[in-house]
Parts: structure tokens; sequence; C-alpha cells
């Protein structure tokens, strides 16, 4: 289910979600859907609009590379639940402060940044952390995602994918990436 909305950014704010399996990627309009940050398995998505008291999401969530089962809690539950446990309240502010850093830190690495090194971090940041001693790593994202990470047109990733494979770093096979992380390190 790649890209199915969990919400989308306007709609009115009815709750909160919580990851349990799959990547959720977050989207602003306003950044030319540019993906903002993604949601892992143990994260809740929602949390900076319902923060804000804005009435509408201000983000869009996404699921991303596969199938995402999430819980939805209403409101009114996360509004208990951090009154009741000032502990989880506490590791939620926790959370979204470091999404806003995170934030902080890609808006301005994509600043600094060429298109190719920001489209060889993004490859980076789609890779498991286990993975990454591995020689051969298939990840399942496409041209459309990767530009959406990059922040660049679809036909220069596709550019920079031809380029790439010349060099040996990465090869499409079956609408996946094969990274070889021999040459790519």
């Amino acid at each position: 289910m790649i890209n199915e909305p969990l919400f989308k950014e306007g709609e009115r704010i009815n709750g909160i979600y919580f990851i349990k399996k799959g990547n959720v990627k977050i989207t602003r309009t306003a950044k030319n859907n540019l993906a903002m940050w993604f949601a892992n398995p143990h994260e809740f998505v929602g949390l900076s609009s319902f923060f804000s008291e804005s009435e509408n999401y201000t983000f869009s969530s996404f699921a991303f590379g596969g199938g995402v089962d999430a819980i939805f809690i209403p409101l009114n539950d996360f509004r208990n639940l951090l009154e009741n446990y000032p502990t989880f309240k506490n590791n939620i502010i926790q959370s979204l402060c470091d999404r806003i850093n995170y934030t902080i830190d890609r808006v301005n690495n994509m600043k600094s940044q060429n298109i190719k090194t920001r489209f060889l971090n993004a490859i980076l940041l789609l890779i498991d952390n286990e993975d990454k001693n591995k020689s051969k790593i298939k990840i399942n994202y496409s041209i459309h995602e990767l530009s959406e990470l990059t922040g660049a047109s679809k036909q220069y990733v596709k550019k920079l994918i031809t380029e790439f494979e010349g060099k040996n770093l990465l090869k499409i096979s079956d609408n996946s990436l094969v990274i070889n992380m021999n040459e790519f390190k």
C-alpha cells in the first residue's frame, strides 16, 4: 500500500497515529511535496499539528516503501494519555524536539548540498542500519519517491541513477535499486 495516506495536509485533525510496522513519509505541499522526514515503527505521526493546536493537519503522511500498520488514537484519548501519564508526555515532547532538530538539520543540509550529494544521502537514509554491512542491498522505492527525498525532479533523479549505474554504485532491478555497498562506501 505504497503512498496510501494516513492523513493529508489541510484535513481536520481527528487523532494521532502510532506506527506499529512500516515507514510513513511526512510531506508538506508548501515545500513541493518534499519528504521532510520518516516515521518508523514505534513512532507517532500527527504530533506537530496536535501541539500547534491547529484545527487541520499541517503535513501529509503516506505509507512508504511497503505495508504500514498503524493504530489510530482519537484526540480525546491522546489528551487523556498526556494528562494521566507524565512520563509518556515527557517522551512525546522529547520525540517532537528530536524531530524538530532533525528537520532543521535536513533543511540546512538540503540548502548547502548539491543534488548528487542529496541523492546519495537519500539512498543512505533508506538503508536500514543493520544492512549497511552487507555487500548488496535492495531498496524498493520509486523514482517519484526518490525525487521527493532528494528535492530534485524525477528526470534528474533518473539521470543520476544512470550515472551511478555506470560507476557500478547501483543498478535497477525489478523496480528496485540494488546498491553495491562495497562501491558506495
